[in-house]
Order: C-alpha cells, then structure tokens, then sequence
C-alpha cells in the first residue's frame, strides 16, 4: 500500500513534468537569443543535462 506521500507526489507528477518542459523551452529559448546558429538537439541536451545536475545537487541538500 502507498504511503500518503507517495499518493501525493503521483497527484504533482504531470504537474512537475510540465514545469521542467518550460524550463527547457525557457532556456532554449534563451540560449537561441545568444546564439543565432543554435543546435537545437545539442542545446536541449545541455539543458537537460544542466537541470539534471541542479536536481542531484538540490537532492543532496536534503
């Protein structure tokens, strides 16, 4: 049986799904004002890896 924060967190997972599609649209976003040549695919990819970076060292924080 699930615990009440695991019944939550499944009630937020679209919700946080959604916030870091905007952070990558954001930052892309940004990126293609500093880059006029922009790798769309490279640049996602640095992105991801950089939020996946500031997850893991938010997580170690706790």
């Amino acid at each position: 049986m699930a615990t009440i924060e695991e019944i939550e967190i499944d009630r937020y997972a679209k919700e946080l799904e959604e916030d870091v599609r905007h952070l990558l649209k954001k930052y892309s976003r940004i990126m293609g004002w500093d880059v006029p040549d922009l790798d769309e695919q490279a640049a996602r990819r640095l992105i991801l890896d950089a939020l996946q970076a500031s997850v893991a060292r938010v997580g170690s924080d706790t």
